[in-house]
């Protein structure tokens, strides 16, 4: 009997329509961070302690109401889940001592030993109501436990064919913007200017983002002010890239700097060719597909401190035709002969998956516009918030790996839609189901929103 594939992947996330997300993203939760440690901060037995403050903030990034108060409802149930299973296994302990003691065959003198439960003083305490305490517990969770949480939440070796290519592990790269309140401190640092001139508008900073094809999983950002190049914040981000890692870039990408350092670090590299490039003939492999050699340009870099040092970089040309019939450049630093180029040109037309990607992680996690009113706490929620779409790919993750076919279309906006009154479609696009549209002369069933 073939097994139903649809029917598979609902049974799996079946229990996040009851709002049982909590305890899904508690199970993804990588405990093994909470080991860092900040030196000269003690805890004192703190009722928002950083284990329950960090994993709510987790999970109110996956909520609609991102509220405090509703942080503080979400904190109240974990903290109330915790008390409950540390009773459980304190009960289980004193019954263990109680039966140990009833077989003993030596009698203890003076008073009969008292068993009592005694809970931390973190779980004794009762949750209140009123933020502050909440807000605070916030501010005190480093940012360097944030990002370790970011990097704990990366699917390692995935077994998946379409993160893969040729013995690579395919990486698309890109950027975009995000909106930020008008605060003083925000816009301080994030303020966008015309001209030199401070524009009125909103504060909204630059996110360079990493994705890795298959898993669609955000391996690496990162987040500065609209004014710093794209290039200056992607050159960094190379360095944290795996071995054989390939990298697919649209043509903003293809400049000597980051074609250089990616020759340098050993990361190979596809990029179309933004304008028509000088370079020397090495060896012409067919029709189209040539190694060549290009020369370090006389005007160097701006954005760069230290440039890349100068010299000759073999790449392999690569003439293409688009699905409309033009004729395109595609640069890579990839000269295996068994790889044909063809297969490059079928790569590379998935790096349209990154702009799929961006678009679908601002969306669903709701993060056009961060909420954070200092410059320290946005980015805390922006990195919470990737984390937390990382940890929702590996539950959809683990929820398809085992089926005996791949699948094909894309599973977080249906994890979303089942599970919030958010509903988002292929594109990345919010929607209202019960919306009306259009106005229609005939009679709509609402149920089915179709012509009756």
């Amino acid at each position: 009997m073939k097994q139903n594939r649809s029917l598979a992947i609902s049974s799996k996330i079946q229990e996040c329509k009851m709002g049982n997300i909590i305890g899904l993203l508690e199970n993804e939760f990588p405990s093994s961070i909470l080991e860092y440690k900040n030196e000269g901060v003690k805890t004192r037995g703190r009722v928002f302690t950083r284990n329950n403050t960090l994993l709510t903030m987790v999970l109110t990034s996956a909520q609609q109401d991102k509220t405090l108060k509703n942080s503080v409802d979400l904190y109240y149930i974990i903290h109330q889940k915790h008390k409950g299973q540390a009773l459980e296994l304190l009960e289980q302990s004193i019954q263990t001592q109680k039966d140990e003691d009833s077989i003993s065959s030596v009698k203890k003198v003076g008073r009969p030993k008292k068993y009592t439960l005694q809970l931390p003083k973190s779980l004794e305490k009762d949750i209140s109501l009123n933020t502050a305490a909440y807000s605070k517990a916030r501010d005190r969770v480093p940012i360097e436990l944030i990002d370790e949480l970011l990097k704990k939440s990366r699917i390692e070796q995935a077994e998946n064919n379409y993160t893969h290519w040729n013995g690579y592990r395919v990486f698309l790269g890109d950027g975009t913007y995000v909106q930020m309140q008008d605060t003083k401190s925000i816009r301080e640092k994030y303020e966008v200017k015309h001209n030199g001139v401070a524009s009125e508008g909103y504060p909204q900073g630059l996110l360079e983002v990493i994705i890795e094809r298959g898993t669609g999983q955000l391996y690496n950002f990162k987040l500065s002010n609209r004014h710093t190049s794209e290039l200056s914040l992607f050159y960094d981000m190379l360095d944290d890239m795996p071995q054989k890692s390939l990298l697919l870039l649209d043509d903003l990408y293809n400049c000597y700097e980051i074609i250089s350092k990616c020759k340098r670090i050993g990361v190979d590299i596809v990029v179309p060719a933004k304008r028509e490039r000088n370079y020397t003939l090495v060896e012409k492999l067919g029709d189209g597909d040539e190694i060549i050699s290009i020369n370090t340009p006389k005007n160097r870099s701006k954005w760069i401190n230290i440039n890349e040092k100068p010299g000759k970089i073999i790449l392999r040309r690569i003439v293409c035709k688009s699905p409309e019939g033009e004729d395109y450049v595609l640069f890579t630093s990839i000269l295996d002969r068994r790889i044909t180029k063809e297969d490059i040109q079928l790569l590379y037309l998935t790096r349209w998956d990154i702009e799929v990607g961006i678009r679908e992680v601002k969306t669903i996690m709701d993060i056009n516009v961060l909420r954070s009113k200092t410059p320290e706490m946005v980015l805390k929620e922006l990195t919470i918030s990737l984390a937390t779409y990382n940890l929702i790919r590996k539950v959809i993750y683990a929820s398809i790996k085992d089926l005996p076919f791949s699948p094909k279309e894309d599973f977080i906006y249906q994890y979303y839609t089942n599970n919030q009154g958010l509903l988002i479609d292929k594109k990345g696009r919010v929607y209202n189901r019960w919306s009306s549209g259009r106005r229609r002369n005939e009679t709509v069933d609402i149920k089915t929103n179709a012509s009756a």
